[in-house]
């Protein structure tokens, strides 16, 4: 998939449809976790093949479906960088150059970034990039 620029203003409006993705792709993952953690033990053979059958269905309904949200993600110009945090980055260009909007849930609307060669740690408050505040 061919690298996708957003700007601040595209980043900030699509904030509550990835707040909704990010929520149902945490509540998926924890629920996959869940079902991973299960030991049941079993009487016989068959009910053993019947359950595991079972857990494997529904595991893999629960995987295709985070998946489907990650891609929507993806589509929208998201790098998903944890789903436990929900912390995600946009590409976009500053003074020419490649930078991260960060964002992470919990957040009213995108107020860092950082260069493409740092991580969350290097982030920087987006009114520094316009020596104003937003």
């Amino acid at each position: 998939m061919k690298k996708r620029y957003i700007t601040l203003e595209e980043a900030e409006s699509s904030i509550p449809k990835i707040r909704d993705s990010l929520q149902k792709i945490r509540s998926l993952s924890e629920a996959i976790a869940i079902l991973q953690s299960i030991e049941v033990l079993y009487d016989t053979e068959f009910d053993e093949i019947y359950s595991e059958t079972k857990n494997n269905q529904e595991f893999h309904r629960l995987s295709t479906e985070l998946h489907k949200e990650l891609h929507k993600l993806i589509k929208m110009g998201c790098i998903v960088r944890d789903i436990n945090t929900g912390l995600v980055d946009f590409f976009s260009k500053f003074e020419g150059r490649d930078i991260f909007l960060c964002w992470e849930l919990g957040e009213g609307k995108i107020s860092h970034w950082h260069e493409v060669t740092e991580g969350y740690e290097m982030r920087k408050p987006i009114f520094e990039m316009y020596n104003e505040e937003l």
